[in-house]
């Protein structure tokens, strides 16, 4: 502790010194809501562009988007939170990064090839080639971004972001007056903002990729990465992956819709991702110096905190849910105002759960959080099928809460078993 006219401990070389105080928190609700208002616009822009069936057919090649940026992050931001100290070197950063581009590598191989059997088959993929070369950029911008919360530099991640938005709306607006404002041009836009936004928190957190130790990397996280990943397996067919099943059940136009009314109430995710951000690392802090008891003290002030402002985001997309359609997407998607009410419900349901989730995987207890995941996936699969059978898109939205119902019970069940179960407090 530094007492009154001594001096702070200097920050040891090849590591980072932390932003400390009030300005941490609020850089990291800046850049989350910088973060969500690029992905958002795109969206927009996406559906004014080429209306319903260009929204949805970009919907799908977002998902899978979020399909690979939650495997990278399971596989190395996470773990490496949880089992690392808050002032990693320079190094090890460094070949998490070169792990999150060999993973975007992977990824857009993977990608790329069944984009090309699809076109083969006569179905359409263009939505999947066009984002394959963006991954590792994207990846890496968003590891990058993990890492700044992780060492206390929010700055360098709200730099970073603000890089990415101000580049993307530059190629953007050169694609509109080009004239070839296409889902291929748009992606790459939002490409090339990610790899300028990466290369400004590379530049400003000195790190470099270090390839030599990468794989090594991986191999040490992989005890623990496996059960992240085994959580995130289940949990996005849960919360995301479950609406690939919709192009089945719905036309590309139906789909469309939805994804509309999802995404006016997605920048709620900010609050999530912001909440995920500050809040992994002061769970784990909590769980050092005060054990189990500390970390169920934490939990409920996190809650609170998340699902207050997600209520208020919410309650006011549902209100103005009409208008707000046919500002942002045009006057043919108000239809879509009954989805958008029940999508936001879905939000404060999972809102109210947040904090005792991750509580539960800072304790390092992703076997129950995997748990409560499969059966949330069951539950999520079953639902949008009968529902949107029988109630279309309107169905489809609330499957959705049926799903955040479950799984919110299970975390908060899930979080007593850790508390009974009497996890010891990390060593510093």
């Amino acid at each position: 502790m530094t007492t009154v006219g001594s001096r702070p401990a200097p920050t040891a070389p090849g590591r980072h010194a932390p932003l400390r105080g009030p300005r941490g928190p609020a850089f990291a609700l800046a850049d989350q809501v910088l973060s969500s208002a690029s992905n958002f616009l795109l969206g927009v822009i996406v559906a004014r562009a080429g209306g319903a069936e260009a929204l949805g057919t970009f919907g799908v090649a977002f998902l899978v988007w979020l399909a690979v940026l939650g495997t990278s992050r399971a596989l190395i931001s996470e773990p490496m939170t949880v089992a690392g100290e808050p002032d990693a070197s320079r190094t090890e950063l460094g070949e998490g990064l070169a792990g999150s581009v060999l993973v975007g590598v992977a990824a857009a191989a993977v990608l790329g090839v069944a984009g090309l059997v699809l076109v083969l088959t006569g179905v359409g993929a263009g939505g999947l080639l066009a984002l394959a070369p963006w991954l590792p950029s994207l990846l890496a911008q968003d590891y990058c971004r993990g890492a700044a919360f992780r060492v206390g530099r929010p700055d360098h991640a709200l730099a970073s972001d603000a890089a990415f938005f101000l580049v993307q709306a530059a190629v953007t607006v050169a694609v509109f007056a080009t004239g070839v404002a296409n889902l291929t041009c748009l992606l790459a836009a939002w490409g090339v903002g990610a790899t300028v936004g990466m290369v400004v928190a590379m530049y400003l957190s000195r790190v470099r990729v270090v390839v030599a130790g990468s794989v090594a990397r991986l191999r040490a996280l992989w005890p623990r990465s496996r059960w992240f990943v085994a959580e995130f397996a289940t949990a996005f067919p849960a919360d995301q992956g479950y609406l690939l099943l919709l192009p089945l059940l719905l036309s590309t136009a139906e789909f469309g819709m939805y994804r509309a009314g999802a995404s006016l109430v997605g920048p709620v995710v900010v609050l999530f991702v912001a909440g995920g951000n500050v809040g992994l690392p002061s769970a784990v802090r909590s769980l050092r110096d005060g054990g189990v008891a500390g970390l169920a003290r934490f939990a409920p002030r996190l809650t609170a905190a998340v699902s207050g402002a997600t209520i208020v985001y919410c309650g006011l997309v549902a209100l103005l849910a009409e208008p707000l359609l046919h500002l942002a997407y045009g006057a043919d998607f108000a239809q879509a105002t009954t989805v958008t009410r029940v999508v936001a419900l879905q939000y404060v349901i999972y809102s109210l759960s947040f904090g005792w989730g991750v509580a539960t995987k800072a304790a390092d207890r992703m076997r129950r959080l995997w748990g409560v995941r499969l059966v949330s996936v069951v539950v999520s699969v079953a639902a949008v099928v009968l529902f949107t059978r029988d109630w279309g898109t309107t169905g489809a939205a609330f499957a959705g809460v049926a799903t955040a119902c479950v799984y919110s019970a299970g975390v908060v069940l899930a979080f007593r078993s850790v508390r009974r179960g009497g996890a010891h407090p990390r060593r510093r």
